[in-house]
């Protein structure tokens, strides 16, 4: 098929100036959008898209100054319609997505920051996209929701445990009892800090440094420990024995003045509350005694707890408090004993 030269003419003219404006895209975003902080949500959301952006513009000036085809020019002005609905979609997606990521955990602590809220978000942005971009295109969107529907039924069957999983993850963020950054212990044992709540599972940072995944499902179906709620502060005790000699009302004090000391020099102890002596129980070799303690946050007690122990080890030296080792006293019978010694004697 042959075509004027001046349409050969507005080809190559069209060609150059999209080419030109995906360059300058590409420059504004690899130097303009380079000098903003690498936090900036302006800049995580334009990354990628600036160049294409500057495709499409170039597309839109080329229709608006050439003269093309009119064949050619309606279908120009279709494709630069719905890449511009297109990039608007995934501009808008990305934006509001990273907005509820950055600021739902400051709206009073009601709603965690999670990967599944930010991908639903996300989700709603493209389903109406797509929907303005099929209006566009003259599609008409009954026929698309009814083949939805029909299929939906056979789509829910074969993804059971997956939208199990889903609906399980929305549950435990509305519930708002497990939120990122609180520790959880479950009944199988696991325990750590949750990082993330995804469409699919809930991954927690354990102390040791392992990532756990745990399936929605089975996590809102176990019993689970939250250490920060209602608060995030604890109460923990540091148990010790001392002899039956001792005087108890020297011990307490003691105890309690060595406590004191601690939490004051410690900075995660929570020193508006004072510390609590209480004796447990007579022992077999000893009175168990228990000082409790409140610390601001679950991870907190263990080295306040290595550094009491120290402490109340020294200050017991000092002042002569006796912690006993193990004892057992052996009531034997004069005959059983004479036998012994007849035994021996015999040997």
């Amino acid at each position: 098929m042959d075509f004027p030269t001046e349409y050969l003419y507005s080809m190559a003219w069209t060609i150059a100036v999209m080419v030109g404006g995906w360059l300058v895209g590409w420059l504004v975003e690899s130097y303009l959008l380079s000098r903003l902080s690498k936090e900036a949500i302006f800049r995580k959301t334009l990354s990628g898209l600036g160049r294409w952006l500057g495709l499409a513009t170039g597309l839109g000036l080329a229709l608006r100054y050439q003269l093309l085809p009119p064949d050619w020019y309606k279908d120009g002005i279709l494709v630069w319609k719905v890449s511009c609905l297109l990039i608007a979609t995934i501009f808008c997606a990305r934006m509001v997505g990273r907005y509820v990521h950055e600021n739902t955990i400051s709206i009073s602590g009601e709603i965690p920051a999670t990967s599944l809220i930010e991908n639903v978000v996300r989700g709603v942005v493209y389903m109406v996209g797509v929907l303005v971009i099929l209006q566009t295109l003259e599609i008409s969107v009954a026929p698309v929701l009814t083949a939805l529907g029909v299929g939906g039924l056979a789509v829910a069957l074969a993804l059971q445990d997956t939208l199990s999983n889903l609906f399980a993850g929305i549950t435990i963020i509305a519930s708002r009892k497990i939120r990122p950054g609180q520790f959880i212990q479950l009944e199988g044992g696991q325990e750590g800090y949750v990082t993330d709540i995804t469409w699919r599972n809930t991954t927690i940072h354990t102390l040791p440094n392992h990532m756990v995944i745990i399936p929605n499902a089975k996590l809102a179906s176990s019993i689970v420990t939250n250490s920060y709620l209602p608060s995030p502060d604890i109460g923990f005790r540091v148990e010790v024995g001392v002899h039956y000699d001792s005087d108890l009302d020297q011990v307490e004090q003691v105890a309690l003045a060595t406590a004191k000391t601690v939490l004051d020099a410690h900075p995660d102890a929570r020193t508006e509350d004072e510390p609590v002596i209480r004796f447990r129980e007579f022992a077999d070799s000893s009175i168990n005694m228990a000082i409790i303690i409140r610390v601001a946050e679950w991870s907190e007690q263990f080295a306040i707890k290595h550094e009491m122990i120290k402490a109340l080890h020294k200050a017991f030296n000092k002042a002569g408090i006796v912690i006993p080792f193990p004892i057992r006293t052996l009531d034997i019978p004069e005959k059983v004993q004479e036998k012994l010694l007849e035994s021996r004697a015999g040997v």
